[in-house]
């Protein structure tokens, strides 16, 4: 521990102190790399006697550009330990990025990694910057030297510089607009160093894993200086992958993590993932014990889950205690979550301006929800409170630069005239002095109607959705939309091939508690990775553009120039001939062989119908639809067709074996139970829920007819199948989720005996092609056009097969509209309430009747589109909003 004013130099001093002491341990692929305190000290020093002897002189600027390691710490105590300045450089920057971090520093010496000066050595050259090389050297001695060259010999004592010396060179992190620079002195770094070490949270018995940049404030000050004077090892990570940390955590026998939001979001996200692969038991379990962890911490303060979790614990880190979270707001259900699992969370509050920390937790004196109490003598001040207290969060203490380089415009904004530092953050101070941060001035999105929105607030109810790996909100012409980028897999593990529907859904449905201003008015997929700082936040200011692209369908992808091999599949005359298909159907989008077929081209279940049988008539390929479910890109399709072209068509016997064994007379005791069901279903539904029927006169007397009802629940069915006469109901069949009921044995009995056949989104001409054999025995098919539950209880868009269907059989169709199912057993939601439920039928009508009254590219469309319009119009009827 430090016992004077903190600087690098009595830093030196007191790590060489500690001898044998580990200081850093470096976990790679095979092993462990120990530098002791007394190895760390002694390069650091003798580098920055080196640095002295050569000439580099107090307040010199000395760049320092490469990745996390043990060699990045030695040199930077190095170069500040001689009173240079400090100028860390985003190890993942491009070289303009690194270009114009060079010139405004004026750096003419930079430590630098091998890699990155084989790709900047003319730049270097012309700049007349000096190379040093911090890893292995090129083998060009004449172009740069290593490190170790520039050690120097013992001469005395290094120097200790003002503690109004700029001592780093930072940048803002860019979330808003482009980076700004500032320096931090030894006086800002130094006091947060010893607040941080009189917290006395941690000691030297501690081992901390920082796997963060280092060229950040944050990392730097926090998990490098401050645990380093604290006398704690620290444990670099070989990279920032999931298995590259948790063996870093394992070997390393890590106590404390430096980390993230983002980080601690993965870590929860890993460990259910792993509970929910043992089983729906174990999962359920897992649920269970983590809610009452949860609900028992909150109201006696006490942490059973310390116990009951230490096994998932141990299999992670078997000594790990605290997590340490900053660099943004920590959501408070995932701290809960992980304080549930029996870790201590201490979240802190602070910007690069500030050296870091402002405000920091302590394992004694803290709340989840809130970001702590000032440090070192620090102050706090809320501007312009509203009703609750919430306004700008502004201030002042020792850890505060002085303002930004050469950017005047910048401080008179950011610095008040009474020399108050404006955060650009909200927030309030409850009564006890703990600071709560709410969200971003900057980022606040202020909507056509005058609504104000936070949009990380929202963006954290989406998180852990499986089917999105990220959402970002933003104002598009006054209103709130989202850019989302899914995860295929999931989505298709929902049984939709359009991923835009499927995202639909998740969406519609955990917006269904919002207040009107905060739903969602549109949104756009990208499957490319959102715009972050190294830290996780979203970098706000280039999210418009890239919505336009999206929601334009990603014109960005017109630059991929087709590879040698992409060039040799289009020579093929029947990949050219789909290509020629595609580019006839979107003459609108610039279309490149890398696209998906779903995220890009948004094809539906309906259009992959529509392209199968165009390619089939027009060029001899016939995909089945086996061979359609493992597509992703154009080049895939293509290639799939070149393999198919001109095959004879292979045998399909599976709709002729799904008739023979769903079709089929159910015979005595099949028949016998469904009576049974049906029994029991009219009691339930007419009795429990109050069922009222009206328009059943104009079920058809005979024929065969389509009943297409809307579709907000799992009650839909039984309300139907309550509400039709019995003799009516033997002869009518339901198209069944293939996921849902024919699972299992009881399932498929069941569903024999209700008529019900299974459906596969991913084959839809299978499915019309059962329903239109069912009409075509005489019989009714009650056909949800919809396809998917209302997430909202709206009425969806009706997709095209139902106009398939009834152009292909002919037959009459009778809209149904059902309310009352949604209130009582929506989407998610367990088990359902007891509500009145009411079912209107209306008059039959054929498909041309259909098709002269509905909007569309195509029959099919049209017919969909009028016989929604029909559903809509019932519950106006019944005085409901459709």
């Amino acid at each position: 521990m430090i016992d004077r004013a903190w600087t690098v130099a009595g830093l030196l001093s007191v790590i060489a102190a500690r001898g044998q002491h580990p200081a850093i341990i470096a976990s790679g692929a095979d092993d462990l790399r120990v530098w002791t305190c007394q190895t760390l000290a002694e390069h650091a020093v003798s580098l920055a006697r080196g640095l002295r002897q050569r000439g580099i002189t107090r307040k010199c600027p000395v760049a320092l550009w490469a990745p996390n390691s043990a060699e990045w710490i030695v040199v930077a105590l190095a170069v500040m330990g001689a009173g240079c300045v400090l100028v860390p450089i985003d190890d993942l920057a491009d070289v303009a990025q690194f270009r114009d971090a060079l010139d405004c520093s004026g750096a003419k010496l930079i430590f630098i990694s091998s890699s990155h000066f084989s790709t900047c050595a003319e730049m270097l050259r012309a700049r007349g910057v000096e190379a040093i090389l911090i890893d292995a050297p090129t083998g060009d001695g004449a172009a740069a030297s290593d490190w170790r060259t520039w050690r120097g010999e013992a001469d005395g004592t290094l120097p200790v510089p003002p503690a109004e010396d700029p001592t780093v060179l930072f940048w803002t992190s860019g979330t808003t607009g482009s980076p700004k620079a500032f320096f931090l002195t030894s006086q800002n770094i130094g006091v947060n160093v010893e607040a941080l070490c009189r917290l006395g949270i941690i000691g030297p018995s501690d081992r901390v894993l920082l796997p963060l940049p280092l060229h950040h404030a944050y990392p730097f000050i926090v998990g490098m200086l401050s645990v380093l004077s604290i006398g704690a090892p620290i444990v670099l990570p070989a990279s920032a992958t999931g298995p590259a940390l948790l063996k870093a955590l394992r070997d390393g026998e890590v106590t404390t993590i430096v980390g993230v939001p983002r980080l601690y979001e993965a870590l929860v996200d890993a460990i259910e993932a792993r509970i929910a692969a043992h089983g729906r038991v174990l999962r359920v379990a897992w649920r269970l014990l983590l809610r009452l962890a949860i609900v028992t911490q909150r109201a006696i303060f006490c942490r059973p889950g310390r116990f009951w979790f230490t096994p998932i614990r141990h299999a992670i880190a078997p000594r790990l205690r605290f997590l340490v979270s900053g660099g943004a707001r920590l959501a408070a259900d995932t701290a809960e979550r992980l304080e549930a699992l029996g870790w201590t969370v201490l979240s802190g509050y602070g910007l690069a301006e500030t050296a870091s920390l402002f405000t920091g937790s302590r394992p004694d004196d803290r709340r989840l929800a809130s970001a702590g109490k000032p440090l070192a003598g620090g102050q706090i001040r809320i501007t312009q409170p509203d009703e609750q207290g919430t306004g700008e969060i502004e201030l002042r203490g020792a850890s505060v630069t002085t303002g930004y380089l050469n950017n005047p415009e910048a401080n008179r904004a950011t610095f008040t005239p009474d020399g108050w530092f404006r955060t650009g953050d909200l927030g309030f101070v409850d009564r006890d002095g703990f600071l709560h941060v709410t969200g971003r001035t900057k980022e606040i999105l202020v909507l056509g109607g005058g609504k104000k929105i936070i949009p990380e607030d929202l963006e954290q109810v989406f998180s852990g959705i499986p089917q999105i790996v990220e959402i970002a909100l933003l104002e598009d012409h006054g209103a709130l939309v989202a850019l989302v980028r899914p995860d295929p897999v999931r989505v298709r593990e929902m049984g939709t091939v359009n991923l835009r529907e499927g995202i639909r859904v998740v969406l519609a449905e955990k917006m269904r508690d919002f207040l009107s201003y905060q739903r969602f008015s549109g949104f756009a997929l990208t499957d490319q990775p959102l715009p972050r700082t190294r830290l996780g936040k979203y970098r706000r200011f280039l999210l418009p553009a890239l919505y336009a692209e999206a929601l334009a369908g990603s014109p960005h992808r017109a630059a991929r120039e087709p590879s040698a091999a992409d060039k040799d599949l289009l020579r093929d005359p029947t990949a050219q001939a789909v290509w020629t298909l595609l580019r006839l159907r979107r003459p609108d989008q610039a279309l490149d062989l890398d696209m998906n077929l779903s995220l890009d081209l948004n094809l539906d279940s309906f259009s992959w119908m529509e392209l199968t049988v165009a390619l089939e008539k027009d060029h001899n390929v016939r995909l089945t639809e086996a061979d359609i479910g493992g597509l992703d890109t154009i080049r895939d399709l293509l290639r799939r067709a070149v393999e198919k072209q001109g095959r004879p068509p292979a045998v399909d016997d599976t709709i002729a074996a799904d008739v023979a064994r769903w079709l089929a007379p159910t015979g005595f005791l099949l028949g016998a139970m469904g009576v049974c069901l049906y029994a029991c279903n009219w009691l339930i539904m007419r009795g429990l829920f109050r069922l009222r029927v009206s328009g059943i006169a104009h079920l058809p007397a005979a024929g065969p007819f389509v009943i297409a009802p809307n579709h907000t629940s799992y009650l839909d069915g039984m309300v139907l199948a309550a509400a039709l006469p019995l003799s009516l109901l033997r002869r009518a069949y339901w198209a069944g989720a293939i996921t849902l009921l024919f699972g299992n044995r009881l399932g498929r009995m069941f569903s024999r005996a209700s008529h019900v056949f299974p459906v596969d989104e991913r084959r839809p001409g299978a499915a019309i092609e059962m329903a239109a054999r069912v009409l075509a025995r005489g019989n009714t098919q009650i056909w949800f056009p919809e396809g998917w539950r209302s997430p909202d209880g709206q009425v969806q868009r009706f997709l095209p097969g139902i106009g398939q269907l009834l152009l292909r059989s002919g037959a009459s169709v009778v809209p149904a509209r059902i309310d009352g199912t949604f209130e009582a057993w929506p989407r998610g939601r367990r088990w359902p309430r007891i509500c009145r439920i009411t079912l209107t039928f209306g008059a039959a009508e054929g498909p041309n009747a259909l098709r002269a009254r509905g909007g569309g590219q195509n029959d099919e469309e049209r017919i969909a589109d009028a016989l929604r319009d029909r559903v809509v119009a019932l519950g106006h009827t019944n005085g409901m909003n459709g």
